[in-house]
């Protein structure tokens, strides 16, 4: 980052985020300055363009779903979040999905596909977010104090999978996609008995809905 103050607020924010999910480690300096090598320098530009009123749901089916999980298929639901009165005004396009794998309803698979759009270079909070206009500092410094980050290469101008969140992000001209793969470890004993390998599942639903190759 340019300043010394810059730096400091973003050790700050990134210390809180982590340390409360058991995933900071201490801070290796040399990620901290890599802010270009897990850049995709191949990346030819976006499949799908980012859409305020758009979602991954067209893209994906609940066959697809259903087959990476091997359930029958009337066991996956999914809602387009951005044509649903469930949606929150302003929110971003979410695809969201429910795979019934328990006796109960709380046992049950959820995550989602999301495109968060990039931040205003004169949002008061461009500097500072993963979504604004320093986000290579602002990975490469989330990358440098987190256990469970690791890079991807080649998707998208470049992508990490979280393996403490159980989450994918890859990152487009315009936006970022962030998936997170239907899972519910906690709550569901046979689920974790599975021990998939969620992290395969992202990269495949990104796949499946034509963002990646």
């Amino acid at each position: 980052m340019k300043t010394i103050k810059i730096i400091t607020a973003l050790i700050i924010i990134s210390f809180l985020t982590t340390s409360c999910l058991g995933d900071r480690k201490a801070v290796n300096v040399s990620e901290i300055n890599d802010t270009s090598s897990f850049v995709n320098e191949d990346f030819k530009g976006n499949l799908i363009n980012f859409s305020k009123d758009g979602s991954a749901c067209p893209n994906i089916s609940t066959a697809d779903m259903a087959s990476m999980y091997n359930v029958p298929e009337d066991k996956v639901k999914m809602l387009d979040v951005s044509k649903s009165d469930r949606r929150v005004p302003n929110s971003n396009p979410a695809c969201q999905f429910y795979l019934e794998l328990g006796e109960k309803n709380y046992e049950s698979l959820v995550g989602l596909i999301s495109m968060i759009p990039d931040i205003e270079k004169d949002s008061n909070n461009a500097e500072l977010s993963m979504y604004g206009e320093n986000w290579e500092e602002i990975w490469a410094l989330d990358k440098s104090i987190s256990k469970s980050m690791e890079w991807i290469d080649d998707m998208g101008r470049a992508a990490y999978w979280n393996e403490s969140k159980k989450d994918l992000y890859v990152r487009f001209k315009g936006y970022t996609l962030v998936i997170s793969p239907p899972n519910n470890t906690l709550l569901n004993k046979d689920e974790k008995a599975k021990n998939r390998d969620y992290k395969s599942i992202a990269i495949n639903m990104a796949k499946a809905a034509g963002f990646v190759n």
